[in-house]
């Protein structure tokens, strides 16, 4: 798992990089372990359930929740505090197929590991965020 959980933290941090333009390598690699424990929270393990939340349509609230939580996070780890910029860039990501599934298996093997336990996330801020946070 630790192979696979690697190459696909590697693939959602190099579109993060690719988007953002946001220089520390480390800032992305925690930004996509956060995404992907922020996807297993809300119970979004498979791309499917990406497209329909993208089918919902972007006026309707559960679209302008996803996306918003996709751009906290860009902010919070890319320092990026153009909102607007940040929301598009996460809607530009969610386009992306291999992101999409990339980030959507890195939620399933969180999910596989342990649901009560993040231990593959090596980000200790992480992985103590989402231990006393529930959604």
């Amino acid at each position: 798992m630790d192979c696979d959980w690697f190459e696909c933290t590697k693939i959602v941090a190099y579109y993060l990089w690719e988007n953002t333009k946001c220089d520390n390598a480390l800032s992305l690699w925690h930004c996509a372990e956060d995404i992907a424990s922020f996807f297993v929270h809300a119970n979004i393990t498979e791309a499917k359930m990406i497209n329909s939340i993208q089918g919902l349509g972007v006026g309707s609230e559960g679209y302008a929740w996803f996306v918003r939580n996709i751009a906290y996070r860009l902010h919070l780890y890319t320092h990026n505090t153009d909102e607007l910029n940040n929301w598009f860039l996460a809607e530009e990501l969610l386009a992306s197929v291999d992101w999409v599934q990339s980030l959507t298996a890195m939620a399933s093997m969180l999910r596989a590991a342990d649901e009560s336990a993040i231990r593959q996330v090596r980000s200790d801020t992480i992985r103590n965020l989402y231990g006393s946070q529930t959604f």
